[in-house]
């Protein structure tokens, strides 16, 4: 229990391939927004809609690890249970497992606009409206869809950052990553990071 009711601690799965400011941003938010006691961040292994990831998940957890201790997010803990598992990730899979492992916790996941009106192409949806309530933090005032009988919160969020950009282009885009990351990247040679 915390201050007389039960823990909150949050989901907050991905790729990370890398991680950013934006998802680090993310996380301030949704601590702020929904007083959360801990995040838990989930690394996945390959998620169901992308064929891989250029950094392994022992890379991609430690950069996680970097990124966080850079920016003093003690509040959050790493969770290699997707990696670990070594088989594409399904969020129900880890929704129940969490709730099963500490079943006192109230459980949220944190999730961008862009998948959470995507929500219908994912695995068992109804167990993840059983098991958690979410956090959306929307991009540039995106729309959320509205779903009746599901427990969320909209979080007005907005960063430039994206993943997807660093890995095409790591030397432009090293503002978005904090300085231990970025000297991970260049030592391992991911991104086709320069030294």
């Amino acid at each position: 229990m915390a201050n007389g009711r039960p823990k909150r601690s949050a989901i907050f799965g991905g790729s990370f391939d890398p991680v950013h400011l934006g998802h680090l941003g993310m996380m301030r938010e949704a601590i702020e927004a929904m007083e959360l006691d801990e995040i838990v961040v989930t690394p996945c292994f390959v998620s169901p809609f992308k064929s891989g990831t250029i950094a392994t998940g022992p890379q991609r957890a430690e950069m996680m690890r970097m990124a966080l201790r850079d920016e003093g997010l003690e509040i959050a803990q790493i969770s290699t249970f997707e990696i670990d598992r070594n088989q594409p990730s399904y969020s129900w899979e880890t929704a129940t497992h969490f709730n099963s492992a500490f079943p006192e916790t109230e459980w949220y996941w944190i999730l961008g606009t862009d998948q959470w009106n995507a929500f219908d192409r994912w695995a068992e949806p109804e167990k993840l409206r059983e098991l958690l309530r979410f956090i959306i933090l929307t991009r540039n005032e995106d729309p959320v869809m509205e779903r009746s009988d599901w427990n969320y919160e909209k979080v007005l969020y907005s960063h430039p950052a994206s993943s997807s950009a660093i890995r095409e282009n790591f030397e432009s885009h090293t503002s978005w990553m904090t300085p231990s990351v970025i000297a991970f990247c260049r030592e391992e040679g991911l991104y086709e990071a320069e030294f």
